[in-house]
């Protein structure tokens, strides 16, 4: 609407400066029509480059993810490094357990990626946008016509990852699958990982007898022990692919 203004403004203006005999008349209505016309062309200026009209309005949304890989017991974010500079990756996940294509983060200058762990055995994705948007309906009425309003300010994706998650690049992670599949590699794994155990329990039936005849517990406790032994050996190989 505000195109409109300023097109009856321009047109009043030259008509009341050409066409009226009063000078009188002649002089207001041209003061009037040129002030619209200046105040019109300062409103569009500013509602381009300064969003006149416009506040930054910020909506969430939560949702849960899973690991890329789900082929394996390991639980992954990755990402794939865009550019030479480091500072900017497209991070892959999935919304659902089995899912065939894998979504990705948006890879343009309003999108920012931060991921940290959590205690938490959920893994999630907050995303935060911030848009512009028209302060009242006076305001959508004058500068409807720019269609500025609902435009993309910023994006944060907040990965919130448990703390058994690994992060690795696309790379690494193949580098990771190609290590982890060789059959002397899992064997070599196979018995550090049982003398890593045996050893661990026998330290903990000699600080807690009872244990010995607790097979319940002592189940438990070798799960935990592998499932230990399995981290750390992988944050061993993932120092070397660094």
């Amino acid at each position: 609407m505000i195109l409109v203004l300023l097109v009856i403004s321009a047109v009043a203006f030259f008509v009341s400066f050409i066409y009226t005999d009063n000078p009188i008349s002649r002089r207001m209505l041209t003061l009037i029509s040129g002030a619209v016309v200046l105040l019109s062309l300062l409103a569009i200026v500013a509602n381009y480059y300064d969003h006149y009209g416009l506040h930054k309005v910020s909506v969430t949304s939560t949702k849960k993810i899973y690991s890329d890989d789900q082929s394996s017991s390991m639980n992954l974010i990755l990402y794939q490094k865009i550019g030479t500079s480091g500072k900017e990756n497209v991070y892959i996940y999935s919304t659902k357990l089995k899912q065939k294509t894998p979504q990705h983060t948006q890879a343009d200058e309003y999108t920012t990626n931060k991921v940290k762990n959590i205690s938490s055995n959920t893994a999630k994705l907050k995303t935060t946008k911030t848009y512009w948007e028209y302060k009242s309906n006076a305001s959508k009425f004058w500068f409807g016509i720019a269609e500025n309003g609902h435009e993309l300010v910023k994006r944060v994706n907040n990965f919130e990852i448990p703390k058994t998650w690994i992060r690795l690049s696309t790379s690494q992670a193949k580098e990771l699958k190609k290590e982890l599949a060789d059959s002397k590699f899992q064997q070599q794994v196979k018995k550090e990982a049982a003398a890593y155990v045996e050893e661990k329990m026998k330290a903990a039936v000699i600080k807690d007898p009872s244990l010995a005849t607790n097979k319940v517990e002592q189940e438990k406790m070798e799960k935990q022990l592998a499932a230990k032994f399995q981290s750390e050996m992988i944050k061993k190989l993932i120092s070397k692919l660094k």
